[in-house]
């Protein structure tokens, strides 16, 4: 009897010691059917910690079991669902030494689980596709932290399967909660055409990947025109990359967030087809790359749908490219991403659709928000060349040319009116122009890429600083030299504003501006409106010097010629119609601060588009 209790005893304590640890070599398979571990606690409603991480290969899928938290595991178990009628699919290979098959259908390898109780993290094996099987997959995994705490039926992204051909159709992994149907688990089909709303590259952005895009704002409204997308694989690096309308979309990695010894990545649409390039940015030869040999990078996946360029490629942690050590583990980077319209014969046309930088540099594996640099210097350089050239020059031009004679029987600091705030406001242009010159060059930190715009900016500032000296040297009324001073400050006054009105107009095409192309019709306004201005005070001084007995200077070229040279006597007359013209340049004033204050919020509130649709949707969250 007392052998009998014994043995009683020691039977029903090797059950007790199974039922609190759980099977420690694993599920059985009869657990394959509902992959709920037979422990006394229920499954988690949680939000679970880990994910199945999918890569597709050559008939095959890599995959990753583990924990963006980086949280251990005791057990799991695994298998591969049809996407429509939920059947088991495929057999798992390559198994590590801490995992074992289960044969869920008898003699066929169809789901993993643990082989002992060791604390797993990031582990990998393979899933191979039966030979001629088409479909869509999902992987469901079970994962136990330990016996009173697991989670059942986390999902991986679906994958596409034609004939040994794979293609994770998201890229990101967002595992369920518990479900409330009955199993197996697995999701019901349902149309796969995809909208923008509904386009898998932005799922997972700041959650399980790290994501950029273009413009500003895009990856919150899904409507990027260009995008990229980092996701970490164990020792490799998953890039994705989108662009809109274009023939190309790159991504550089840079040390700071301007172009010079770079590697950069380009999927280029060549006939249809997308071709997968490495280059590298040359230092201080803007829009110069050179092409390298392939092997630093490994395409995984590529399309091109209706005008969009998609592409996904391998990179590997740690690269040795031009001498240079590229550590993706240790180092943070920041991201340049760029599109354009043109292609050359061994390499990419210039960024001329969308290009910027991430705001900042960070480690790829840190998964959260990437935001856009900011174009704060660029927005301080256009506001202040807008208020020089269009305003106080404008004004400064009017009062020089047409008001000499106005204002007369009283002086501001001991001059003329006309001269007091003629030299005050193209002072102030001086001023405008040199900060915004050093603003923009600490910005670039060298000679920009957008030549047209950058060269008339510096024959614009020359000719600004030219004016004051030859302004210094001015003969005395009636020198000989006179007329030749009074022609030549004349024409390079008008032709500094005319080259700054023009460099605005080339201004509103470059990418870092992130302007509308309906600024330019402002600016033609702006034109038409300063031209005017300009012919009625013309046409109004012929009318006075014919109307008129007096030799009033109202006519503006006058004095560039020796018959019209004013005399003592007309320098001291008001001339006529003294009223009408204050009130035309009260006008005008008035006119130039509305251009100024209209462009100066559309510079610093660029992309005023998206600024504005922010702000609708916030009112409309009220």
């Amino acid at each position: 009897m007392k052998l009998y209790t014994r043995i009683s005893f020691i039977l029903l304590l090797a059950i007790l010691i199974r039922k609190i640890s759980g099977y420690s070599r694993g599920a059985p398979p009869e657990t394959c059917t509902d992959m709920t571990p037979r422990h006394t606690e229920k499954a988690q409603a949680s939000y679970p910690p880990y994910q199945v991480l999918p890569a597709a290969g050559q008939g095959r899928v890599r995959l990753i079991l583990g924990s963006p938290q980086g949280l251990a595991y005791m057990g799991f178990l695994i298998l591969a669902r049809d996407f429509e009628n939920g059947e088991l699919v495929g057999e798992f290979t390559n198994l590590p030494e801490t995992a074992r098959f289960v044969e869920c259908t008898t003699g066929v390898k169809n789901a993993v689980t643990h082989a002992n109780q060791t604390k797993k993290q990031n582990l990998e094996f393979d899933w191979i596709a039966p030979p001629n099987y088409e479909g869509t997959i999902i992987f469901n995994a079970t994962f136990v932290q330990d016996y009173a705490t697991y989670w059942v039926g986390v999902e991986s992204p679906k994958v596409v399967v034609l004939k040994r051909s794979i293609d994770i159709l998201t890229s990101s992994t967002f595992p369920t909660t518990l479900r409330t149907t009955t199993p197996p688990y697995y999701t019901p089909k349902r149309d796969e055409t995809l909208s923008n709303q509904d386009d898998p590259f932005y799922e997972g952005c700041s959650e399980t990947k790290n994501c950029f895009g273009l413009p500003s704002g895009c990856l919150q409204t899904k409507n990027c025109k260009a995008a990229v997308a980092v996701l970490v694989r164990g020792d490799r690096y998953l890039f994705e990359m989108q662009g809109r309308d274009g023939k190309y979309v790159a991504v550089g990695l840079s040390e700071n967030n301007k172009m010079g010894d770079d590697s950069v990545v380009e999927c280029t649409n060549e006939g249809g087809e997308v071709k997968l390039y490495t280059s590298w940015n040359t230092p201080d030869k803007h829009n110069e790359r050179q092409r390298l040999q392939m092997g630093d990078v490994q395409l995984e996946s590529s399309s091109i749908k209706d005008g969009l360029i998609s592409c996904k490629f391998w990179r590997d942690k740690v690269t040795m490219i031009k001498d240079r050590k590229f550590d993706l583990i240790n180092k943070p980077y920041y991201l340049l991403l760029a599109t354009g319209s043109d292609l050359k014969a061994n390499g990419v046309g210039f960024h001329d659709l969308l290009y910027d930088s991430t705001g900042e540099a960070k480690l790829l594996s840190d998964v959260g928000s990437f935001t856009a640099a900011s174009n704060m210097l660029i927005h301080i350089h256009g506001s202040l060349m807008i208020v020089a050239w269009m305003g106080t020059t404008s004004i400064a031009i009017l009062l020089a040319r047409y008001y000499k004679q106005t204002w007369v029987h009283s002086r501001l600091c001991g001059k003329d009116h006309w001269f007091a705030w003629h030299t005050f406001l193209n002072s102030i242009t001086c001023i405008l122009t040199l900060i915004a010159i050093v603003v923009i060059f600490v910005e670039l930190g060298t000679w920009s890429s957008e030549t047209l715009h950058a060269s008339l900016g510096l024959a614009t500032t020359i000719l600004c600083f030219i004016q004051p000296f030859i302004a210094a040297m001015r003969p005395e009324p009636g020198a000989p030299r006179r007329q030749l001073f009074n022609w030549t400050h004349w024409f390079i006054g008008n032709a500094a504003q005319i080259c700054a009105i023009v460099a605005l107009f080339f201004a509103v095409r470059l990418n870092k501006a992130k302007l509308p192309e309906w600024v330019d019709w402002i600016l033609v306004a702006y034109v038409i409106f300063h031209v005017l201005t300009h012919v009625i005070l013309t046409f109004l001084g012929y009318a006075l010097d014919r109307d008129s007995a007096q030799r009033a200077d109202s006519f503006p070229m006058k004095d560039m010629s020796p018959r019209g040279q004013m005399t003592s006597v007309d320098t001291r007359m008001e001339a006529p119609r003294a009223g009408l013209r204050k009130l035309i340049l009260g006008l005008y004033i008035v006119a130039i601060i509305v251009f100024l204050a209209i462009l100066i919020t559309i510079v610093v509130l660029a992309p005023i588009e998206e600024t504005w649709t922010s702000f609708k949707t916030t009112l409309s969250n009220y």
